[in-house]
């Protein structure tokens, strides 16, 4: 599906930190604490989101990299993609009527078989604890320095008390 010369979005770049692998990269983006694995596809794309190249010019780029059949409607779902994880600065114009594009749709469209369909863009996000989150139990000392909300985490000391509320300030309590 070849659309007009339209031009790609602009990235985000505030708040990521980005780890280019040789099939893959990895972006953790700190204002959400989210962790993003874009496929070598999706990578290619958004590395391309300067806001000044033109979205036929990404599908030919991609075409000549990965040796595939590869037309806008490739980079469109890329983007579309992209822009669920916030990952771009504002979220495309997807071309009318696609509201976004769906990976069976894509294959029919391209004619994709098996292992090929591997390199359609994927972008995989978790959701990231906050350390303090991840801890398995709080210090008694820890817990009373709190400001309430306490948090309610287990007390190393005594794991059958939890770091709560007591009559204003965080203490132990029965979990």
């Amino acid at each position: 599906m070849k659309t007009t010369h339209q031009v790609m979005p602009a990235a985000r770049s505030e708040d990521l930190l980005v780890e280019e692998l040789p099939d893959e990269t990895l972006v953790y983006d700190l204002a959400r604490d989210r962790a993003h694995c874009l496929n070598r596809t999706a990578a290619l794309v958004w590395r391309h989101c300067d806001g000044r190249t033109g979205v036929s010019e990404v599908a030919a780029l991609l075409e000549k990299e990965t040796r595939l059949p590869a037309d806008d409607t490739v980079v469109w779902m890329a983007l579309s993609r992209l822009a669920r994880a916030r990952l771009l600065e504002e979220p495309p114009a997807l071309p009318a009527p696609r509201t976004r594009y769906a990976r069976r749709e894509v294959i029919r469209a391209l004619g994709l078989a098996g292992g090929l369909s591997l390199l359609l863009p994927a972008v995989e996000s978790i959701v990231a604890p906050l350390a303090a989150a991840a801890a398995s139990c709080i210090t008694l000392a820890a817990c009373q320095s709190l400001n309430p909300p306490c948090g309610g985490m287990p007390i190393c000391e005594n794991e059958t008390l939890c770091c709560k509320t007591v009559k204003g300030a965080c203490g132990p309590k029965a979990c």
